[in-house]
């Protein structure tokens, strides 16, 4: 766990270049996109909501679930980690609570979005909206009540699909106006749009890109996207994605063979797993504290 998340997250977004944030869901998805090299991970609310209760992500998990999620992954990483805070969990007041919450779960950033409770999956059609004075105000009390001036609040609209481009524009100025530290509009339908938006408030703000593969919003690559006035860009479901098809595979060999010799493809073991959760650290430790 690193100290001063928010402030190491604020360094990266003042650097050059683009933020690239894998979506993790766990202590193995966290470990993995780390040793991978990235520089800062994204928890994802349809991970957690896949990997904890085993459902999609349509607004059935709990703040409970999301900030105990979000505390074990934080306390493995060394790296900051953004976190999907949904709703906020209620009005203005829950939602200096759940900021509060998260904060002190050790996270760089915490993300809010403009939706009713119970929210859905951005790029699933039945969304319903809060009125912009309303989550503007969510969005001011998160800005100016948080525990840790270095936290990073993003905003995250998901008007585009419910009241149209122009609108969504309208009402991520006020979302700025309101304190927003990142700017979040999300499922943006073209290339165009995704353009336009980077023109818009690239200058302003740093501008977060959701890629979702199989989404509403065009695949593009980083590089892209930087070029396009993006700051970060997340890729939230392909771990998790990777996840259940290739889980599925492994237990429909277990289940065909009745063993698991040869089941799983470079012969990795329970030890090979304990080295890449950080036995090794422990170890260590361990050797300074014998009795």
């Amino acid at each position: 766990m690193i100290k001063n998340p928010g402030l190491v997250l604020r360094e990266m977004l003042n650097a050059p270049g683009i933020v690239i944030a894998p979506g993790v869901y766990d202590g193995i998805s966290a470990r993995t996109v780390e040793l991978a090299g990235f520089k800062t991970a994204y928890m994802t609310g349809a991970g957690v909501s896949a990997s904890v209760i085993g459902q999609a992500d349509i607004g059935l998990t709990t703040m409970t679930e999301m900030v105990t999620t979000a505390k074990n992954i934080a306390q493995v990483l060394n790296i900051p980690l953004i976190c999907d805070a949904d709703t906020g969990y209620g009005n203005p007041l829950n939602t200096i609570r759940t900021v509060h919450e998260y904060e002190m779960a050790g996270v760089a950033a915490i993300q809010l979005e403009d939706q009713r409770a119970p929210k859905r999956c951005g790029h699933l059609g039945g969304k319903v909206l809060v009125s912009a004075d309303e989550f503007t105000q969510k969005v001011k009390a998160a800005a100016t009540e948080k525990y840790f001036k270095e936290t990073v609040i993003v905003a995250r609209t998901d008007s585009r699909a419910v009241e149209g481009f122009d609108s969504a524009v309208e009402r991520c100025k006020r979302y700025i106006d309101a304190g927003a530290d990142l700017l979040f509009f999300e499922a943006p339908q073209s290339r165009d749009e995704i353009e336009q938006v980077g023109k818009l408030f690239g200058h302003q703000i740093p501008l977060l890109s959701n890629q979702v593969y199989g989404g509403k919003t065009p695949s593009l690559t980083a590089e892209e996207l930087q070029q396009l006035g993006y700051k970060i860009v997340i890729f939230p479901s392909t771990l998790g994605y990777a996840a259940c098809i290739y889980l599925r595979q492994v237990a429909d060999r277990l289940m065909e063979l009745g063993t698991d010799a040869g089941v799983i493809e470079g012969g990795m073991n329970a030890m090979d797993m304990f080295n890449i959760m950080g036995i090794q650290q422990w170890n260590t430790l361990e050797q300074n504290y014998k009795y």
